[in-house]
């Protein structure tokens, strides 16, 4: 009896940590990580949790930089860490909930006029008429409506 004791414990510590390391790990991508800045001043240095963001200078758009790391699937309680900075040597940080999408795509990161930031995972581009920011805080400047003429509906279609 001892000894078939002494062959399962062993069996259990060679088993268990192989059922450990197949445990399934949630599917992540990198993403392209693009700023909107739609403030009066430039933003000469952005982060998203930790990580590059880039810069995004006053009513413009930052470019993209590489990489942040997004689940393939949004879930629930998703949220980034945003870190960025005027001058240089004052910093600003904000939790921003992800809100949901569907499919994997760039992460958007919007400075708003009022001083919100808000983030979306998306293959759109600002411009675009399905893209997820819309209405008066759409626009790059106060105003202004983003979406592309050759995109807008035709009047009366």
């Amino acid at each position: 009896m001892r000894g078939r004791t002494i062959w399962l414990l062993g069996v259990l510590v060679l088993v268990v940590p192989l059922l450990a390391a197949c445990r399934a790990r949630e599917a992540t991508t990198e993403v392209g990580i693009l700023g909107y800045n739609h403030t009066d001043s430039d933003i000469p240095q952005f982060t998203i949790d930790g990580g590059n963001g880039g810069s995004a200078w006053s009513h413009a758009e930052g470019g993209t930089v590489c990489c942040a790391l997004m689940p393939d699937q949004w879930k629930p309680g998703m949220d980034v860490q945003v870190r960025w900075t005027n001058d240089l040597s004052t910093y600003h940080q904000a939790t921003v909930p992800v809100p949901r999408y569907e499919r994997i795509g760039n992460l958007a990161v919007h400075f708003l006029r009022n001083g919100q930031v808000r983030v979306f995972v998306t293959s759109m581009v600002l411009g675009h008429p399905k893209y997820p920011l819309t209405g008066p805080e759409a626009g790059l400047r106060e105003g202004e409506d983003p979406v592309w003429e050759h995109l807008r509906p035709a009047p009366g279609g």
